[in-house]
């Protein structure tokens, strides 16, 4: 494991804000290359279940989303998910990597990922999103059960932001009882936390994203899983270029039947 970049954002003299490279918290093994983005409140620590499954054939690279884990932003960054695109290419860049490779975004990462492979549309040769939180605009489902559902959620992250003591607290006593890595937020990674959810999750795009992809996509959930909207990911479903996978008893996080499951898509 080998950790690189965190460096912070500055500003140059005309106040603009320059997209450090992010921490590259794993690279190992050899071959075709595998990037793995983890999900909000979290680090690469969430895919050790799935990296000793990929690094005997492939070389894997796990970096740590901005403002999480290792990678650290300075005052003024609004982690919108330009700038999480922007953050992501300039450690990739700073990689050297020959070809394409395969881009793996969990929860807030698959966001990410989503964007940055209808960006940067010939670095990457499959896209493989686990567990996205879809969310589409309101004005745009019809369907009332879909409709409660999504806006419940939104309900949900805006309490969520304004109860910063509260959630900061309960966060703490929750992670004792997860998988290490999975979750933590705290008093450094809040700003990164709250607009990250504000700016990518409750706001998002990932719809079209998805639609201006050229490559093969999977999308992987768990049947149990917490956060994602079934219905929204149905609708992901009937895109040509969109496969679906859901994984039965399993939840949000990356253990081992999601893994596994992973795993067996990028072979």
């Amino acid at each position: 494991m080998v950790g690189r970049g965190g460096a912070m954002f500055r500003r140059t003299r005309a106040g603009e804000i320059v997209i450090p490279a992010l921490n590259v918290a794993v690279d190992v093994g050899e071959g075709p290359v595998v990037v793995l983005l983890h999900g909000i409140a979290s680090s690469s620590a969430s895919w050790r279940t799935l990296v000793p499954l990929l690094s005997p054939l492939y070389r894997v690279i796990a970096i740590d989303v901005l403002g999480f884990g290792g990678s650290r932003a300075g005052e003024g960054v609004g982690f919108t998910l330009d700038e999480h695109v922007e953050a992501l290419h300039k450690t990739i860049r700073g990689l050297r990597i020959r070809g394409r490779f395969t881009l793996i975004g969990h929860s807030l990462g698959a966001l990410i990922s989503s964007r940055y492979a209808a960006v940067y549309r010939r670095e990457v040769s499959h896209l493989l999103l686990v567990a996205p939180p879809i969310y589409p605009n309101l004005r745009y489902i019809h369907e009332l059960g879909h409709r409660m559902r999504v806006g419940g959620y939104l309900w949900f992250y805006r309490f969520v932001r304004g109860n910063r003591l509260t959630i900061i607290n309960n966060a703490g006593r929750f992670s004792k009882w997860m998988p290490n890595g999975s979750m933590k937020i705290d008093d450094d990674s809040w700003a990164a936390f709250s607009k990250s959810m504000e700016n990518c999750i409750e706001s998002q795009t990932t719809t079209t994203d998805i639609a201006q992809v050229s490559v093969p996509i999977d999308i992987v959930y768990g049947s149990r899983d917490q956060v994602i909207v079934p219905a929204s990911i149905e609708r992901l479903g009937v895109m040509h270029h969109v496969q679906l996978h859901e994984v039965p008893h399993t939840d949000h996080l990356i253990r081992l039947p999601l893994a596994r499951e992973i795993a067996r898509l990028v072979r």
